[in-house]
Order: C-alpha cells, then sequence, then structure tokens
C-alpha cells in the first residue's frame, strides 16, 4: 500500500493524518508537508499530527521533524500534538515529544482525542 496523508484545517486547528507509512522518506516528506502547511495557516496555533505507526528505530534527527518544526518553536502558539493509537506508537510519540521541547518545539503526545483536543483548544482560548 502506498502512504497516504490527509490534512485539514479545522476551525482552531491544523489536523494532519498519515497512513501507510513504512520508510524514513515517507516520514520525512509527510513532516516537511504538515510543517510548510502549518506556516501557510498562521492564523492557526495548533497543528495536530496522528499517526497509525511508529516509526521503526525512529530518531528524531533522521526524520526531519527538527528541522521542519523548529519554525513553529518561534511562534509559542503553535501546538504539536501526537496522538498515537498503541502502546508502540505512544512511546516513539512520547521521544518525539522530549527531543521536540528540547529544542523549543511545544508538543505533547497523547493516547486520546479529545485530550490532544482539550489541550490544542487551550492555546485557542488563551489566545482570545
Amino acid at each position: 500500500m502506498d502512504m497516504l496523508y490527509k490534512i485539514t484545517v479545522e476551525p482552531d486547528h491544523l489536523r494532519a493524518e498519515l497512513f501507510n507509512r513504512e520508510t524514513m522518506e515517507e516520514t520525512r516528506a509527510f513532516l516537511q508537508i504538515v510543517a510548510a502547511s502549518a506556516l501557510r495557516q498562521r492564523a492557526l496555533p495548533a497543528s495536530s499530527c496522528p499517526s497509525t505507526r511508529p516509526t521503526r528505530c525512529f530518531t528524531v534527527e533522521r526524520s526531519g521533524f527538527l528541522t521542519y518544526f523548529k519554525k513553529l518553536a518561534n511562534d509559542p502558539e503553535h501546538r504539536i500534538a501526537l496522538l498515537g493509537d498503541s502502546e508502540e506508537l505512544g512511546i516513539s510519540h512520547q521521544y518525539v515529544e522530549l527531543i521536540g521541547r528540547q529544542h523549543g518545539v511545544n508538543i505533547q503526545s497523547f493516547r486520546d482525542e479529545a485530550a490532544a483536543l482539550k489541550w490544542i483548544r487551550s492555546t485557542t482560548m488563551v489566545r482570545s
């Protein structure tokens, strides 16, 4: 199966979903698209990045995550919520969260979509 992604502009955040990703190159391409979309939608304070499976032997540097999302770190209202539906994906996202926060990216991992949206929307409330 080919990698698929869906990016939706919601009223209060950008939602990016990734499916059938197998390689690091696919991860890198997806992250580049999501970061570019988030920068284009400057009025939106948040980005949400659900995914369906962890990256094997994941390293944040190899994925391009820091390269693409450091630009968002300049605006503290940008938030990245990583949503994982499995324990393995949750562990991968916790690692990405740790490295991202060390580099100034406003990021948090979640297992529950309602909690992720609550965190994202708390930015919108502060902003008003």
